[in-house]
């Protein structure tokens, strides 16, 4: 297989995207099934790949960019003191 990440630019980035977007999918499965029906889970989908696509993109291009820099910032101070500190995924270290 092609390593989809080996790409320069834009290219690169939306396939980092999509890879992110697919793993914060798989990890919603469940929370999915519970509470959200098929059309919902389609029309979040777009807007949680469209978001990190755009994250990725601001922190790529944040050293020649003001707007890049500006987004970066915005968003890291609105991050809440409150919120837990990321873990790995249950079940990630019994991968082969």
């Amino acid at each position: 297989m092609k390593d989809p990440f080996n790409q320069k630019g834009m290219e690169g980035m939306r396939n980092y995207a999509k890879y992110i977007a697919m793993v914060v999918r798989n990890a919603m499965e469940d929370f999915h099934c519970k509470h959200l029906s098929d059309e919902q889970m389609a029309e979040l989908n777009p807007i949680i790949r469209n978001a990190i696509y755009t994250a990725i993109y601001a922190f790529e291009s944040r050293k020649d960019s003001k707007m890049s820099e500006a987004f970066l910032d915005f968003h890291c101070m609105s991050i809440p003191k409150y919120w837990e500190e990321p873990e790995l995924l249950p079940g990630f270290g019994d991968l082969p």
